[in-house]
């Protein structure tokens, strides 16, 4: 089989990873090394949930295909097995695969170092079950402020992660953010589903309170500075047909 002009990347360090770089080859793409992927390729299939965050996060030029348990996920057999059709879906419509797309967001606390995130972004108390308060500030102007452990906003792909463990909605692909309070203090306290942007800010001296970009700890959050998140990117993202994925045909019996 002659080299296709595609150019891959796989990322991902598992044995699944190799799996899928061995079934490139065997279609006959041209591989691309996992460090070109943002720049490089055409599309890159990450392997587990880490490096779809990775791979979503470095907003490449061309899709992102996440491949493992998480949702809106290919499983490894059915993303090897379907190889050919991954790479149809570059120039056209296929059944059972659909495009969406996945925001990247920016956060700006006023540092010098502005972060990005793929799946969430939280402020939360340093200390475990320690109680701060928090305002929630959204793009028409409207605020709400609450005492709780903190609060996160998350991504439709992180939506289904820390975010629905603690009580938000799961987001589907293109749904907007969800902003979830983290145990607060009392039980009248709502979730939110914003459009794109929102700010958050400490309203307390009392607890120090750390920024987590993606689960991992980024600074202590002076009181009263506000912290922008915004969605600022969007990446191509390739998804089983909900209809057509292992999971959907199991409800459907039930």
């Amino acid at each position: 089989m002659g080299e296709s002009k595609r150019r891959v990347a796989v990322v991902g360090d598992d044995d699944r990873a190799e799996t899928l770089r061995e079934a490139v080859r065997d279609a006959g793409v041209h591989l691309v090394a996992a460090t070109h992927a943002a720049s490089d390729a055409d599309a890159t299939l990450a392997v587990g949930e880490d490096a779809t965050r990775t791979a979503l996060r470095n907003a490449p030029s061309g899709a992102v295909v996440p491949v493992g348990t998480q949702r809106f996920a290919f499983g490894i057999d059915e993303a090897t097995n379907r190889i050919h059709r991954l790479f149809e879906t570059l120039d056209s419509s296929v059944d059972g695969i659909d495009r969406v797309t996945y925001p990247v967001l920016t956060v700006d606390d006023g540092t010098p170092t502005v972060h990005r995130a793929a799946a969430d972004v939280a402020l939360i108390t340093e200390e475990p079950a320690r109680i701060s308060e928090f305002s929630v500030r959204f793009s028409r102007g409207h605020e709400e402020s609450f005492r709780a452990d903190g609060v996160v906003v998350a991504t439709p792909f992180g939506s289904s992660g820390y975010a629905n463990a603690i009580g938000g909605p799961i987001v589907e692909p293109d749904g907007g953010l969800s902003v979830v309070p983290i145990a607060p203090f009392s039980t009248g306290i709502n979730a939110w589903v914003v459009a794109e942007r929102v700010t958050l800010s400490v309203e307390r001296e009392t607890e120090p309170v750390a920024l987590v970009v993606d689960g991992t700890v980024r600074r202590t959050i002076d009181p009263y500075r506000p912290v922008s998140i915004e969605i600022t990117g969007q990446t191509e993202v390739f998804i089983p047909t909900a209809a057509s994925s292992p999971r959907a045909r199991r409800s459907e019996t039930l």
